[in-house]
């Protein structure tokens, strides 16, 4: 199966980054193929040098799949940017591998967005593989979330009030509303709403860059809506969940760190948009 090569303007780019996921990328985008209808887009693939043979796989099952080939891992900004400068999509769609798109769930997203000519980006529901409700939207982070979170006393006090507020875990997730921010493995991006050169602040290797372009597409006047009428499946592979103390872990704090430095307050300062 492959995608249509069309000449006409596309209304969505999808873009994928890939690092040793070869059967999990796979499978995401027979899903695109699978369910996407009626909608000029492209897939492009930004391979951090895996070395799984994904690309020999999509290269050969997925012919006019835009990919590129890194020669090292650049971290999920850094190749998110590499398919933001040759996207072609008036909406961008982040998509993690482990994703899995459902049936309209992208033709509900794009005709919220443009009925909604302030939102600048669109978070849909995500379920887990069992079909339970993941929490993928968020509050911004305090220091006393991120330490309830990230560190020994998130098994101290798993049930804090923080923690739940931050998951948002006495929201309805039925009800479409704005959020602060939401995971970055599944995102719809309006491309006219980036004015800068990079869609994601390349100084975070892996962490917060999420966070920090909802931030700042906030500052600029932008929404950010969770919409869960668009819902999608991510099998969320949590490689930061292993061990008391992995490289995850390391570059979770890490990039915590550089996100506070760079904004150095809590909340960001909401422009009206014009």
């Amino acid at each position: 199966m492959e995608l249509k090569k069309e000449n006409a303007k596309k209304e969505l780019t999808i873009i994928v980054v890939n690092y040793n996921c070869r059967l999990i990328v796979q499978n995401c985008i027979y899903s695109i193929l699978q369910n996407v209808k009626n909608i000029q887009y492209e897939v492009i693939v930004v391979d951090n040098n895996s070395n799984d043979n994904s690309l020999i796989l999509i290269e050969k099952n997925f012919k006019d799949c835009i990919l590129i080939r890194n020669d090292k891992n650049n971290g999920f900004a850094k190749a998110v940017n590499q398919g933001f400068k040759i996207a072609k999509g008036e909406i961008l769609l982040i998509l993690n591998p482990d994703v899995k798109i459902l049936p309209a769930s992208i033709e509900k997203a794009i005709h919220f967005l443009e009925d909604n000519p302030n939102v600048a980006i669109l978070l849909p529901k995500l379920l887990n593989p069992d079909g339970s409700l993941q929490y993928s939207c968020r509050t911004f982070y305090d220091l006393p979330t991120i330490l309830l979170r990230r560190t020994f006393l998130k098994k101290i006090f798993p049930n804090h009030s923080k923690i739940k507020e931050h998951l948002m875990l006495n929201y309805d997730h039925e009800k479409p509303r704005e959020v602060d921010w939401g995971l970055g493995a599944c995102m719809f991006i309006r491309k006219n709403a980036i004015e800068d050169v990079n869609l994601m602040d390349e100084r975070f290797f892996l962490y917060f860059e999420d966070v920090d372009l909802c931030w700042r597409m906030k500052e600029k006047g932008w929404k950010v809506i969770y919409f869960p009428k668009s819902v999608m499946i991510h099998a969320h592979l949590r490689h930061s969940a292993k061990g008391l103390f992995n490289r995850a872990k390391w570059e979770h704090f890490v990039s915590f760190l550089k996100f506070w430095i760079k904004h150095g307050r809590l909340k960001p300062q909401k422009r009206i948009l014009i």
